[in-house]
């Protein structure tokens, strides 16, 4: 049985694949922190540039904006550090340093990310080994023991689209297995996971605040933890090694016991100071999101034929979308082409395609030769990549799709969604 909406009138309506009108003629407003962004950033921006210190360690007048930022962050969160970086990528990339993982390692992740994911392993230079996804798309902690080899350092879970992974069960393994955790938490900040921040779980947490992001500055990243010894590591990695940060901290600026070379990977005052802006706005977008997509998931879960992913309180109360899945590839696709031709942010998660069907994955494609794919020093065995790794994963993303929720979407917007939802579904389903 259907919930009519107020525009159940055009349900009837010919499909606007077939050449009707689209339920929803406008674009929707689907970012959520840049789509909060107001007096306080613009302020906070102008603030820095008439300090003319840009850069977030020394300058004319030092602000000191990502300082301040991070502490924020550390604060929101309830780690005990943090440390700001050029984008969330950067972030991976000094929470995989920090934890040692190089050459030789390996890195459990899921069949079922962004690409970045895989990138921040193979830059540095350890080996990506894919594992299976539950129905929430989230990674499966009953089938790391089949990923789980003597080479294998890390787990990566990524909390995708603002859904927790089940962090109790990977904790567990990596425990027993004496492995470390690192919480891909770019698509999910301010989300939980049984009341507690996402990234808080792991020996370290990244996030990223991308244009997409719940919170923006177009780009940047951070790092949380509550080892100093990893924060240390983490900062001094950041910072070509400690050129400037232990002047201002007074620590030692070498792992080990000697000097590294490290990576410029700092974040600048002018992404500090929007970033402090939006933290502040974080709550309400959180609870924006999780009141609109509650709105949409009751509505399309009492359409016949349409199975929507699990719902967990526990773990999606901030989900970004509505995921739901159907009988056959063939139907998602027919589905999610209908719902855009009506004006619906719809389609398959990530094209319905497990991230290492991208040809670089595939095929080990990377800048330069050498590890982690071309180094039989540390690795003597070839490994290779091909689709069928991950069966139930790439069944579940041929199968589904996502409809994406912004914060700020009005109720006549909803309202559209609804009724598109319920269109496509009188014809199609």
């Amino acid at each position: 049985m259907l919930m009519r909406t107020n525009g159940s009138d055009r349900i009837d309506d010919k499909l606007a694949i077939e050449g009707g009108t689209p339920v929803i003629d406008r674009p929707l407003n689907r970012y959520k922190g840049a789509a909060a962004i107001g007096e306080e950033e613009k302020q906070a921006v102008l603030e820095v540039l008439e300090s003319q210190s840009l850069f977030r360690y020394y300058g004319p007048n030092l602000l000191s904006k990502v300082a301040t930022f991070e502490q924020n962050f550390a604060r929101f969160t309830g780690a005990q550090h943090a440390v700001a970086a050029a984008n969330g990528t950067a972030a991976l990339r000094l929470g995989l340093a920090a934890l040692g993982v190089g050459p030789g390692d390996e890195v459990i992740v899921p069949a079922v990310t962004f690409i970045a994911s895989v990138g921040a392993i193979v830059a540095s230079r350890a080996r990506p080994v894919f594992a299976e996804v539950d129905e929430s798309l989230q990674l499966d902690p009953a089938d790391l023991p089949n990923r789980l080899s003597p080479r294998t350092k890390a787990i990566m879970p990524v909390h995708l689209g603002g859904v927790a992974v089940e962090m109790d069960g990977v904790l567990d393994f990596a425990r027993r297995h004496d492995l470390k955790v690192i919480e891909d938490t770019a698509q999910s900040c301010g989300s939980v996971y049984k009341g507690k921040q996402l990234g808080t779980w792991g020996d370290v947490g990244c996030f990223s605040f991308q244009l997409e992001k719940n919170i923006t500055s177009g780009e940047g990243g951070i790092l949380v933890t509550d080892d100093p010894e990893l924060f240390r590591r983490a900062v001094i990695y950041s910072d070509q090694g400690g050129q400037f940060w232990t002047s201002h901290a007074g620590v030692r600026d070498t792992v080990g016991g000697q000097p590294i070379i490290g990576e410029n990977l700092r974040m600048n005052e002018i992404a500090g100071a929007i970033l402090d802006c939006q933290l502040a706005k974080l709550d309400e977008i959180l609870n924006r999101i999780e009141r609109n997509t509650s709105i949409v998931r009751t509505a399309v879960g009492e359409i016949e034929g349409i199975q929507l992913r699990p719902y967990n309180p526990a773990r999606d109360r901030h989900a970004l979308g509505v995921v739901f899945y159907l009988p056959t590839p063939e139907k998602a696709d027919q589905i999610g082409a209908a719902l855009r031709a009506e004006g619906v942010p719809a389609g398959q998660v990530y094209g319905g395609q497990p991230v290492y069907a991208a040809p670089q994955i595939l095929n080990q494609w990377t800048i330069t030769r050498g590890c982690p794919f071309d180094c039989p020093s540390y690795f003597p065995e070839p490994i290779r990549y091909q689709m069928g790794m991950c069966p139930r994963s790439e069944d579940l993303l041929a199968r589904g799709v996502s409809i994406s929720i912004g914060p700020f979407y009005e109720e006549e917007d909803l309202d559209d969604i609804i009724t598109a939802v319920q269109k496509v579904a009188h014809y199609l389903l």
